[in-house]
């Protein structure tokens, strides 16, 4: 298990736990003078439930709005709950959209020419100091009228598992490590780094003008390698393989691979395998297979053929068929792809569905009796409307 996955299960048990100690201790106590139900106080509290996730997922994003403005960055969306506003051009437009955190994500982007100077710190800290002030406002509200009767006592307790379920979500996202999602905390910790700074703007950039249709982005290459720049050379690599400029697309997958502490393991396993996916189209099957035997280990393996990115699925595709000649372990990946390509940013997802064929037919020119072709991605528009 990957080390963010481990410290992101980690995080939710310590949640848990603490959600059953408030359930058992402070609930409790108050559902014995609620005056009702057991049905009614199921429904009273999974009410406040609801009312605290939309309301602090609300508050949070807020906090990232007016953040984003005094920090001077454009907006490109706003996702509460799956509900976003993304903006086309000047305007914005709604659909229905999954996102990047634990109640919802708003992007943004540099003003032009001011990557190297923007600062997202009030963007990153505003929905965490929001919360604190709902926080601070619940205690003194609990504290004053917890002692009241009636309607009055319920409405405490009602706003107290509202502020419950903030305090909840912004210890989630203040915490300065990469969990499941990239949080506020990680971001924060990781743009304190002047370097990693300019190339998280650089990023937020280049994937805004990709998202809006441009085609002729220009995407800085850093020589120091972070997770942040290490990112923003990967999409440069994207760039190249649509050139088919496979050997100036090596010379940066290798600066990365060459840097493995310093990036996770996720970069470095999927760099590896975009190093595989370009050995196994531009040298022979014999060189391949050397280059194979002597980088790949079985820890490295075992990594890509796990990883449910089109980038890893993809390379095993090829060093299964290739290299392993194993029909059964390339239906098996195969059968991965679809949740794979969907989960695919979509700036990426036209060029991961070319790769992905193109692996594909490679295969398919080995082992036409396997009948790989019937898997071709078809076209999709992933354009926004």
């Amino acid at each position: 298990m990957k080390k963010e996955n481990i410290l992101g299960v980690i995080v939710y048990l310590v949640i848990l736990v603490l959600a059953v100690v408030f359930g058992l201790t402070v609930i409790r106590d108050h559902y014995s003078y609620a005056y009702m139900s057991t049905g009614q106080y199921v429904g009273f509290v999974f009410g406040a439930l609801v009312a605290g996730i939309l309301i602090n997922a609300i508050l949070y994003e807020l906090g990232h709005i007016i953040g984003a403005k005094a920090s001077h960055y454009i907006i490109t969306s706003v996702n509460v709950l799956g509900f976003e506003w993304y903006r086309v051009d000047t305007k914005f437009k709604f659909h229905f959209k999954s996102f990047d955190g634990l109640t919802g994500e708003t992007k943004i982007t540099p003003q032009e020419g001011k990557e190297a100077e923007s600062n997202p710190r009030w963007y990153l800290l505003l929905g965490t100091i929001i919360y604190a002030i709902e926080i601070i406002v619940v205690i003194i509200f609990f504290s004053i009228y917890r002692n009241e009767a009636g309607w009055v006592s319920n409405m405490v307790y009602f706003f107290l598992i509202v502020g419950v379920v903030g305090a909840v979500i912004v210890v989630y996202n203040i915490l300065p490590f990469r969990l499941d999602s990239l949080n506020d905390g990680y971001k924060l910790t990781m743009t304190s780094n002047k370097v990693n700074r300019t190339a998280y703007n650089a990023l937020l950039r280049s994937d805004y003008l990709i998202s809006q249709g441009a085609t002729d982005v220009e995407i800085p290459v850093f020589d120091q390698i972070t997770n942040f720049t290490a990112d923003l050379n990967l999409n440069k690599v994207y760039v190249l393989l649509d050139q088919k400029n496979y050997e100036e697309a090596e010379v940066l997958l290798d600066q990365i691979i060459e840097s493995k502490k310093t990036v996770s393991e996720k970069t470095y396993i999927r760099t590896f395998a975009q190093k595989i996916y370009i050995n196994l189209f531009t040298k022979s099957l014999e060189e391949s297979k050397t280059y194979y035997d002597e980088n790949v280990d079985q820890e490295t393996r075992r990594l890509i053929s796990k990883d449910n990115s089109m980038v890893s699925i993809r390379a095993y595709i090829l060093m299964s068929g290739l290299l392993d000649r194993s029909q059964s372990e390339c239906e098996l990946t195969i059968n991965r792809v679809k949740k794979a390509f969907k989960n695919t940013p979509d700036n990426r997802k036209e060029m991961e569905r070319n790769l992905y064929n193109e692996a594909i037919l490679k295969v398919d020119e080995l082992h036409p009796e396997w009948g790989l072709k019937e898997h071709i991605l078809q076209e999709t528009s992933t354009k926004k409307k």
